[in-house]
């Protein structure tokens, strides 16, 4: 089947791989983060022909299905199909590999959050975009974490929430060492920075900072960028120690505010959820680009721009 964009990008497509799939095979990348339909990063409007479900589309609301939208990660077309979907030309280039890594440290921030250091083969030659992620393999359980370093540190950073019960947690919490042998594949998703000409605006809720530091830490040290506009971070958190990172920036000046969910009575500032906290301190949010990204309840990372 064939799948065309308003763009006029044309790719064939199997009735059995999902449209988002199939679209990267061919070199063309829509936006996407989970694939399996939870996060709602890769909706599409349909125009033209039908499509297969191939798993649950989570993420997709009643007007959305009325307004015939879908999860270019969960269907695959039965027709030839015309789709409202961006190729992101950005990522061209961008090449997902599965490399061998080794854990250089771990970092204990709290009893449920630490940060571990990667090192990859000197030959590994990993290239993303600051804001990606990628997923982390071990005794064949797969997680997914964006990459709190940038894209020219020698080390991959990850920041890593312990869950109950989880496999993975179980390994980095009770197990993990220096120097265990793990794998990656990444890296993954189409978080990273797309307009730095207008006000930017990021919400973050616990270790889903991760991708923000990223960005940020990406723009300080870029020599050609030049601060015209506003830059704010909203970072929030249940508790007052699960506030890992102070941002210290050369050159970047930033606002960052800092919301608790459950304070305790030493706390002294913003209270409640970060995105309430936010409408309340930008009205002029429409204005701004938004970046908001946050952490699930089993270890993965949800992002959208």
């Amino acid at each position: 089947m064939n799948v065309k964009t308003l763009e006029n990008k044309l790719f064939t497509a199997k009735s059995s791989q999902s449209i988002l799939d199939s679209a990267l095979q061919a070199g063309i990348v829509f936006d996407y983060s989970c694939k399996t339909g939870q996060c709602g990063v890769c909706k599409v409007k349909l125009l033209q022909g039908e499509i297969e479900t191939l798993q649950v589309q989570i993420a997709l609301t009643e007007q959305d299905k009325v307004s015939n939208k879908i999860l270019t990660c969960c269907c695959a077309p039965k027709t030839d199909i015309l789709i409202d979907a961006k190729d992101l030309s950005a990522l061209h280039g961008i090449e997902v590999k599965t490399l061998p890594a080794r854990i250089n440290a771990i970092k204990r921030h709290t009893t449920e959050i630490i940060e571990v250091t990667l090192r990859l083969p000197p030959t590994a030659n990993l290239k993303f975009l600051e804001g990606q992620y990628l997923d982390v393999i071990h005794n064949n359980i797969r997680r997914s974490y964006s990459i709190a370093s940038t894209a020219n540190q020698k080390e991959i950073t990850l920041l890593i929430k312990r869950f109950e019960n989880g496999k993975m947690s179980d390994y980095w919490f009770n197990q993990a060492k220096e120097n265990d042998l793990l794998r990656i594949e990444g890296p993954k998703g189409t978080f990273f920075l797309r307009d730095e000409s207008m006000p930017l605006i990021f919400l973050a809720t616990g270790t889903g900072i991760a991708p923000i530091i990223s960005i940020l830490k990406s723009l300080d040290a870029n020599e050609g960028f030049k601060q015209e506009h506003d830059i704010s971070v909203y970072w929030g958190n249940r508790y007052p120690e699960e506030f890992i990172w102070q941002p210290e920036f050369k050159k970047l000046n930033v606002t960052f505010v800092k919301v608790c969910s459950k304070p305790n009575q030493d706390w002294l500032e913003d209270v409640g959820y970060v995105q309430d906290v936010a409408l309340a301190k930008q009205p002029n949010i429409v204005g701004s680009a938004v970046y908001a990204c946050g952490s699930t309840s089993y270890d993965h990372f949800w992002c959208m721009t």
